[in-house]
């Protein structure tokens, strides 16, 4: 009797973990759901993307995965907040009504941090673009990201 309720809590237990999922949207319209209670590990290698864990591996094109989404899983994020404000001119970020104390920090989109000089005067700060590459680049601002591309 005592091995069948463990068995039950354990089989509910399961249930309730694989509520929460990884869901991948690929190209042909379909969807393949991975349950997190898995673990998965999803990367990038060459052409592919590989999702493994300790009870699966799959691997797809990349260009056969559209998007991922999830269902059933909390991300603790309650409300997006809007874009840094900024506005782009002359090959420069311009920030208006900024202290001295807001921190402005760029990233890549691997997120690696970028090393730039902001040049702060009064309640506004410039940040020159000549010394990055084109790319595609994160902007964090006091804990606010937003997305920008140097062309």
């Amino acid at each position: 009797m005592i091995t069948l309720v463990v068995c039950m809590l354990a089989l509910m237990g399961v249930g309730s973990m694989s509520a929460q999922t990884l869901v991948l949207h690929h190209a042909n319209g379909t969807t393949t759901d991975v349950q997190l209670y898995t673990l998965p590990k999803v990367t990038f290698q060459g052409d592919n993307v590989v999702i493994a864990s300790t009870v699966l591996n799959m691997e797809y094109p990349k260009s056969d995965i559209l998007r991922f989404t999830y269902k059933g899983s909390f991300t603790g994020i309650s409300s997006p907040t809007a874009k840094a404000n900024y506005a782009e001119r002359d090959g420069q970020l311009v920030f208006n009504g900024i202290s001295q104390q807001d921190k402005i920090a760029v990233y890549t989109a691997s997120g690696i941090r970028v090393p730039v000089n902001v040049q702060r005067t009064g309640n506004t700060a410039v940040l020159p673009l000549s010394a990055i590459p084109s790319g595609v680049y994160l902007l964090n601002v006091n804990g606010r990201t937003s997305k920008f591309t140097k062309p």
